[in-house]
């Protein structure tokens, strides 16, 4: 796949999670210091490790699928590779077609979520009053985008695989 602005988006997207999880790995790391060593753990990290695991898994989702490391059987499609080029990529078109279908509902089912976590701070946190509280919009934010980038991901692939089915090069 040919890489542009939307390539390097997803990029960086992409280098935004690892470097989040560069970030959790020194945050566990302190707080288990903390615990052990001087008996006074960081407040709100196993809620920050919680909401960190599923803005990173966003972050990064359109990069994995953009990769090809998305989890697949590929069993039926190294079959058609070898006997049927052309059936592979009208299959990769329909499934990649359905991936972005499924993406754009759940981004247009989830957009209220967005709206109200950003409207309501106050009813939308993680953790516990008083202790320690986390606002959920950054988290639906992130959410909403890694949706939106992986939708836009699978109808890139989509095309490409329309282009191959007819024999044009992407």
């Amino acid at each position: 796949m040919p890489s542009g602005p939307f390539g390097r988006v997803i990029g960086v997207m992409n280098a935004v999670g690892t470097l989040w999880i560069i970030g959790l790995m020194v945050l566990i790391n302190s707080d288990i210091f903390g615990r052990s060593f001087l008996h006074h753990p960081i407040a709100g990290v196993p809620e920050l490790v919680a909401f960190s695991i599923v803005g990173i898994v966003f972050l990064q989702l359109a990069h994995t699928l953009r990769s090809g490391s998305m989890t697949r059987s590929d069993v039926l499609l190294n079959v058609l590779e070898r006997r049927a080029p052309r059936a592979r990529f009208v299959l990769l078109t329909i499934f990649h077609l359905l991936g972005g279908a499924l993406m754009l509902i759940v981004a247009w089912k989830y957009w209220p979520s967005v709206v109200a976590a950003w409207q309501h701070p106050e009813r939308n946190f993680m953790g516990n009053p008083g202790f320690f509280t986390i606002p959920q919009w950054p988290l639906f934010i992130l959410v909403f985008l890694g949706i939106v980038a992986t939708a836009i991901q699978f109808l890139l692939l989509s095309w490409n695989d329309f282009n191959s089915a007819r024999g044009v090069r992407p």
